[in-house]
């Protein structure tokens, strides 16, 4: 077998360098825009007025560790509000520790905020939407525990993430916000998915249709499945935006028109049906965005000073 030339050699390692520079480029400009678009988020650096606690168990699972953001001091005789942040990652990545961004922000507030894990899909039989409904809400059950150890006690709360997590935000919200720990007040979220209704996502035949919704669901579906009642329950038991009634509650809604990740259309039947059931809703949509939201830091801006506005009105702790 012929050996490489020097000058092949060289070659290839300068491609290699090439493709590690860029792709070095490429990273420090994501990390870049996540500050930028989080700049309008002022948080103080001062342990004096809140503090992280990293890793704690939810139900003995590496999978759904948290983090608590505590303000500090903790005051045993007041009560206390919970902002729970879920991450993205299209339910195959991400980590709690996305919620370093704004986790502190509501802690440095006097809201008790947590970052959740949860088990992420690694293949059939090992999580579904059905499987992470559940996790979260058995999380908000430990986190109330553990704070209330620490001297925090919680009496109310709000769902948040980002895209995958955005969209379990709204399950845990609207499917039965009874089911939490305590009482959800409002629940505020960013590129979500709000609708698997197949056609949305691009599925033109029914055997992806059926592929699609048996790959959320962990349960069979096939082609003859599609256009049935039960096909149909199925769609709606994971869709949020079918999930809407007269009792949803309140929402903030964040959404960039060039999404190539989140179909942009499937948030529609969402907004028309908060519109329909007149449930007090905000939709701010960043028109120069994709998915990540980074290129309309005034948007940004626009999107925390709401969701500022629904903590003063919803959390019965900061009405004034």
């Amino acid at each position: 077998m012929k050996k490489p030339s020097k000058r092949t050699t060289c070659a290839a390692a300068v491609l290699v360098a090439a493709a590690a520079a860029i792709g070095g480029l490429f990273l420090l400009n994501f990390y870049y825009k996540i500050d930028r678009s989080f700049r309008c988020v002022e948080v103080p650096q001062d342990p004096a007025v809140w503090q992280m606690v990293r890793n704690l168990d939810s139900d003995g699972k590496k999978s759904t560790r948290y983090d608590l953001y505590l303000p500090q001091p903790a005051d045993s005789v007041r009560n206390y509000s919970l902002i729970l942040y879920i991450h993205g990652g299209s339910f195959t990545g991400g980590d709690k520790r996305e919620g370093r961004h704004i986790c502190p922000y509501y802690a440095s507030k006097g809201l008790v905020a947590a970052s959740v894990n949860y088990t992420l899909y690694r293949g059939p039989g090992t999580a579904n939407l059905f499987s992470l409904y559940d996790e979260i809400i058995s999380t908000t059950y430990a986190i109330k525990d553990e704070c209330a150890k620490r001297g925090y006690n919680i009496t109310e709360m709000a769902f948040t993430g980002f895209s995958a997590g955005g969209y379990t935000a709204l399950l845990c919200a609207y499917k039965n916000p009874n089911a939490a720990a305590v009482p959800v007040k409002f629940v505020f979220e960013q590129s979500a998915p709000a609708s698997f209704e197949p056609d949305l996502w691009g599925k033109k035949s029914d055997k992806r249709r059926a592929a699609f919704i048996s790959l959320l669901t962990g349960k069979k579906y096939t082609a003859d499945d599609v256009g049935t009642e039960t096909f149909q329950e199925a769609v709606n038991a994971i869709s949020p935006s079918a999930m809407v009634s007269a009792e949803t509650v309140p929402t903030v809604l964040a959404y960039g028109p060039h999404d190539w990740r989140v179909p942009p259309a499937q948030k529609f039947p969402l907004l028309e049906n908060l519109e329909k059931y007149k449930v007090p809703h905000d939709y701010i949509e960043f028109p120069h965005s994709g998915h990540r939201l980074f290129d309309d830091l005034d948007r940004s801006e626009v999107y925390f000073r709401t969701v500022d506005t629904y903590i003063e009105r919803y959390f019965d702790n900061f009405k004034k």
